[in-house]
Parts: structure tokens; C-alpha cells; sequence
């Protein structure tokens, strides 16, 4: 029993020199992968050994070196130099360094596996921080039909024109407004052009259109000297006439003034000519598609089978060759379906000038088309009565996960021993 407790403090000394003499080579260097904490606690005990040192004497100081050394030296183990020791004090204070160093270890341990330990909740607290907005924004769109219809005919116009190797007119609507110089000079040149564009359309190689043109410049009235005015003029026409002008200046070198006047007026005439002149026909093609789809007749109990036997029985009046029998296998199908299906007769697709889009707008951008109406009170109204539908679903929704949530966790208490237990194992695993 005297020979075990004499060698423990033999050990303590023997792993305080071994750590001394780590410290102390120069070729010693501490592992990258080492812990911070652990770092930190071997500068303390590296400090607290140093200070344990000092109060060595040289000979004891070189005892412990030695017996350090030759720790693993069967021959020097058996002799009494290997078995002498420090004062009982020494190895005391020592033993206190030790203890220090080695609760420090366990302090920091604990902490590491404290970080380490998952939050088995984190995902509950990350949700519940998390506050969506789920609402809905409206916006009510207005829809120019007559600008579709516009667009339409005039692009039809110009592609037909191109078939023919020829170039319509671009005929768009869209005006600008642009302002006038008045004063000085520019006053005199704008009276002076004003009456000179009112003369070209009374020349006898004016275009056809020329005497409405005219009309509308007579309803026009230069301003007095000193007072600027802008004109709402349609802004593809602008363009090209000045263009136009542009590329009459071109043409300037060998010709006279007068000969660039007659050359700006007759291409300018031309031009405002045809523009006003396609202009007139694309309107009257529109206002001819409203009154077609307005034309149409409500026929109760009839179907389209009935239709298309009217239509055969005319067709004949209008053709030089007999007329095809009609399938009757199609007719049998056509006289399944009404002449004029509900909710379409009269479809404000055909025949309204302008229509409203009424969209439900998510938080996360996604649009929603509730309908297409024919005014702006009834696409709000839509969103209104949808948007109380679906707050209630919202409402619902949310109340369902509350009473899913509570079966869940009346579940969970049921079986929270168990988790205690699992927890518990958890942790004490990773001590």
C-alpha cells in the first residue's frame, strides 16, 4: 500500500516534467486541431506550472528532469535515485495545478458538447418567428377593345399592302402633344403655313380627302404674336413628315425655294392624305365588327343544326354550282347545341368599346383573373366577393392547423416520458 501511494505522486511529477519538457523544446508545436478551449486552458497550466517551478530548487528541478527522461529505463527504475522525491508541500501544490488544469478541461468539454447538442425545437421557434402576408391586392385593368380591333386591321391592311410589293399608311391613333413657338418670326412663318397647307388642299391635284382636311384646318386659329400654343397632333404622322422634310433638305443642292415648297407640299399632302384616309378605314372597320356582333338575334329553341339548314337554303341565291348535301351525321350533332349558347348572346368581347380585367395579386406576385367585365364597378365588386371567399378559406385553413396542432401535441404529452428518455440517453451519450 506504501509503494502505491509513493508512486502517485511519482506519476504527477513524472507527467509535469513530461509537459515541462513538451513546453520547452524548441521543436514543440501545438496541434492546429486542438480546441480553443483547450488552448486556453493549457496556457493557464503552462503559467501555473511555471509559477510551481519557480519554487523547485536546482537539485529537485534536476531530479525530476531525470527520472523524467528515464522513465521507461528498467535499470534506472530500479534504483533508489528513481524512487527519491520532492517535499510532501511540493507535491501538494502540485497536485493543485493538476486538479486546476484538469477541471478547466472538463468545463470547456462540457461547453462543446452543450454547442453541439441540437435544438430539437428550432424549427417550431423558426416558424413562429416567421409572420407571411397572405393577403390579396386588386387591380382593375382597362381593356381598349376598340384599340385591339384598331390594331388589328390596320396590321391586316399593312401586310396585304406588302403582299402587293405597296406601302400603307401607318394609320395609329396615338397623339402627342406638341408646342409652338410663337413670337417674332416664328409667328409670321406659322400664319404663313397655316394658310399655305389650307391653299394645297385646294389645288386640283389635292388627294380625295383634301376638302376634310381642309374643314378641320379652318377650325384652327393661329394665337397672337407672343403666345406660344401646342396642337394635339397624332404622333406616327409627325414622324414622317418630318422625315419627310428631312429628306426634301437633302434635295436642296441646284433647286430653288420655290421648287422645295411645291416638293413639301404635294409629298406632305400626300401624306396627311393617305394617313387620314387609312385612318377613316380602319374606324369604319371597327364600328362595321361592333355592329356585326351587336346584330345578333336571341332564337329560343333553336339550335345551330337549324342554322346551318337556313344557311344551305340561301347559299344556292349566291352560287353558279348545285350546293353540297349537308352530313347528317353533323347535323346530329349541331342539333345537340342551342343556336345561342347562355351567358354569350350579344358577348361584350364583340361588342363593347372598352372592357375592365379585374386580378387578385398574391404577396409573391402570382396574378389571378377573376373575370372580365364591363365596367370598373363590377371588376371591383369581384374582387371584393372573391377576396371575402378567401379570407374565410384562410380562416379555416389557420383553424384546422390549430386543432391539428393541439391533437399533435395532446399526442406528444402522452408520450413525453419517452422523449424525456431519448433526450436524456442523447446527452448523456455525449459526455
Amino acid at each position: 500500500m506504501a509503494r502505491s501511494v509513493s508512486l502517485l505522486p511519482m506519476a504527477l511529477l513524472a507527467l509535469g516534467a513530461w509537459m515541462l519538457s513538451s513546453l520547452t523544446q524548441s521543436g514543440f508545436v501545438m496541434n492546429s486541431a486542438t480546441p480553443r478551449g483547450s488552448k486556453v486552458a493549457m496556457r493557464g497550466f503552462k503559467d501555473d506550472f511555471y509559477a510551481w517551478k519557480e519554487t523547485l530548487s536546482s537539485e529537485d528541478q534536476a531530479l525530476l528532469l531525470k527520472q523524467a527522461q528515464n522513465e521507461f529505463n528498467k535499470k534506472f527504475r530500479a534504483s533508489d535515485e528513481f524512487k527519491k522525491s520532492v517535499s510532501e508541500d511540493k507535491i501538494e501544490s502540485f497536485g493543485k495545478v493538476l486538479q486546476k488544469f484538469f477541471d478547466n478541461e472538463r468545463e470547456d468539454y462540457k461547453k462543446d458538447v452543450a454547442m453541439k447538442t441540437p435544438d430539437y425545437d428550432a424549427l417550431q421557434k423558426k416558424a413562429n418567428q416567421v409572420a407571411y402576408d397572405f393577403s390579396l391586392k386588386r387591380a382593375v385593368i382597362e381593356v381598349d377593345r376598340d384599340a385591339d380591333r384598331r390594331w388589328s386591321f390596320a396590321t391586316d391592311k399593312m401586310k396585304l399592302a406588302e403582299d402587293k410589293d405597296e406601302v400603307a399608311p401607318n394609320s395609329a391613333p396615338l397623339e402627342e402633344v406638341y408646342l409652338f413657338a410663337n413670337e417674332g418670326e416664328n409667328h409670321t412663318n406659322n400664319v404663313k403655313q397655316l394658310e399655305a397647307m389650307k391653299k394645297a388642299m385646294e389645288d386640283a391635284s389635292a388627294p380625295a380627302e383634301a376638302a376634310k382636311i381642309k374643314k378641320m384646318l379652318e377650325g384652327f386659329k393661329i394665337p397672337a404674336a407672343g403666345e406660344d400654343f401646342s396642337v394635339q397632333l397624332p404622333r406616327k404622322l409627325i414622324d414622317d413628315l418630318k422625315a419627310t422634310a428631312g429628306g426634301i433638305a437633302a434635295q436642296k443642292e441646284g433647286k430653288s425655294d420655290s421648287e422645295l415648297d411645291e416638293m413639301w407640299w404635294k409629298q406632305a399632302g400626300e401624306l396627311v392624305a393617305g394617313y387620314y384616309k387609312q385612318r377613316e378605314e380602319v374606324e369604319k372597320d371597327v364600328e362595321g365588327l361592333k355592329k356585326f356582333f351587336r346584330s345578333q338575334k336571341d332564337m329560343p329553341g333553336k339550335t345551330k343544326a337549324d342554322i346551318v339548314k337556313q344557311i344551305w337554303k340561301e347559299l344556292p341565291k349566291h352560287m353558279d354550282t348545285p350546293v353540297a348535301p349537308l352530313d347528317e351525321e353533323m347535323l346530329v350533332d349541331l342539333a345537340k347545341e342551342p343556336a345561342v349558347i347562355e351567358g354569350e348572346f350579344k358577348h361584350s368581347w364583340g361588342t363593347a368599346e372598352k372592357l375592365y380585367k379585374s386580378e387578385a395579386i398574391d404577396s409573391f406576385g402570382n396574378r389571378y383573373l377573376l373575370g372580365v367585365f364591363e365596367n370598373k364597378a363590377d371588376a371591383e365588386k369581384a374582387f371584393d366577393s372573391w377576396n371575402k371567399e378567401y379570407e374565410q378559406a384562410g380562416k379555416d385553413v389557420k383553424e384546422n392547423l390549430k386543432n391539428w396542432a393541439k391533437q399533435q401535441e395532446a399526442e406528444l404529452a402522452e408520450e413525453q416520458d419517452s422523449v424525456d428518455r431519448i433526450r436524456k440517453a442523447l446527452e448523456e451519450a455525449r459526455r
